[in-house]
C-alpha cells in the first residue's frame, strides 16, 4: 500500500533484489517487518512487477524499467548475460534502467522462464532473450 516492493523465496541469482543470494521466508522472523524492501533507487517507487523463473522486473513510478536476477539468456535487457542483484551495491541507484529506446517508457511487463516482454508507451512490444 506504499508502492514499495518486498520479495521472498529462492534467491539463487539475486532475484529478490537484496544484493545477495540468501533465501528469505523459510525461517522464523524473516517476513513482515523483518523482510527488507527492495531498493529500486532514491525516491523511486514501484508501479508494476513481474517475476520470472529466477529474475524480476519492475516498472517504476517514472515509467522506467529495472530488472535483476538471473540473466544467462539476456532476459534483463542489459546487453550482457551477467546476473544482477546478487552482490552488495548492485541495487538501488547503481541498478541501471533498461534501455527501451529513445524516449520510450514502459506500460506493462511480463516475464517467462528465460525472457522478458515489455509493452511500451507507444503500444509496441519489445522482448529480450538470447534465444
Amino acid at each position: 500500500d506504499n508502492d514499495t516492493l518486498k520479495c521472498w523465496g529462492s534467491n539463487s541469482a539475486g532475484q529478490l533484489g537484496q544484493g545477495d543470494t540468501l533465501v528469505r521466508g523459510n525461517a522464523a522472523n524473516q517476513m513482515g517487518d523483518s523482510l527488507p524492501v527492495v531498493n529500486v533507487g532514491t525516491g523511486r517507487t514501484v508501479k508494476k512487477v513481474s517475476a520470472g523463473s529466477n529474475s524480476t522486473c519492475a516498472i517504476l513510478d517514472n515509467d522506467t524499467l529495472k530488472c535483476w536476477g538471473y540473466n544467462f539468456y539476456g532476459q534483463l535487457g542489459r546487453d550482457t548475460t551477467t546476473n544482477v542483484g546478487n552482490t552488495a551495491g548492485s541495487m538501488g541507484d547503481t541498478l541501471a534502467v533498461v534501455n527501451l529506446g529513445a524516449g520510450r517508457t514502459a506500460k506493462d511487463v511480463s516475464q517467462g522462464l528465460d525472457h522478458t516482454c515489455v509493452i511500451l508507451d507507444n503500444n509496441t512490444l519489445k522482448c529480450f532473450s538470447s534465444f
